[in-house]
């Protein structure tokens, strides 16, 4: 089981399920109050970036389909450090638990999906 999307040419896969996308954002964000975003919203704002060689596919996902400036990170708890130590954003499935940090629904994004291949 792993999470798309990714190239899958050459292989078959069976969608488990669809998860709908969150914005990353500390607790005290103004924009963490709010029950729902857009790309739109998070514009002008430092995401974080996934290391150089990572599937163009997953990044471009993960950076809400557009070119974004921000940190490098390596690992899911690089991620949460971004958020709370820098104030960037980035995109995580909804339900992940981040601790202290607010997941905030962002309804432009298409979801991701668990699959087997």
């Amino acid at each position: 089981m792993t999470r798309g999307p990714f190239d899958t040419t050459g292989l078959k896969t069976l969608v488990l399920r669809q998860d709908p996308i969150g914005a990353v954002l500390r607790p005290d964000d103004p924009l963490a109050r709010r029950d729902r975003l857009t790309t739109g919203d998070l514009a002008g704002r430092d995401w974080f970036q996934f290391q150089e060689g990572t599937d163009e596919i997953w990044r471009n996902h993960w950076n809400g389909g557009e070119p974004r400036q921000g940190p490098v990170v390596r690992a899911v708890q690089e991620c949460v450090q971004s958020v709370l130590w820098s104030g960037t954003v980035g995109l995580a499935p909804l339900g992940h638990d981040l601790g202290e940090l607010a997941v905030v629904p962002v309804t432009d994004l298409p979801p991701s999906p668990v699959v087997t291949a």
